[in-house]
């Protein structure tokens, strides 16, 4: 974080460094959300063509 202070968040005013951080980890909980649904979506399909796909095999 020292890294980011200094160099990306070194030249604002703290309001502004505060409204970025928060955009930002507002912008990063969204994506981790997105990531997590879509995750779920996939293993609900995979299994549901997996038990498909058993009742014509077996």
């Amino acid at each position: 974080m020292n890294f980011f202070d200094k160099y990306f968040f070194g030249y604002l005013p703290q309001n502004f460094k505060n409204i970025i951080r928060g955009i930002c980890l507002i912008v990063l909980a969204i994506l981790l959300l997105e990531l997590a649904l879509t995750f779920i979506i996939v293993v609900i399909l995979i299994g549901i063509i997996s038990r498909i796909l058993m009742r014509f095999f077996n």
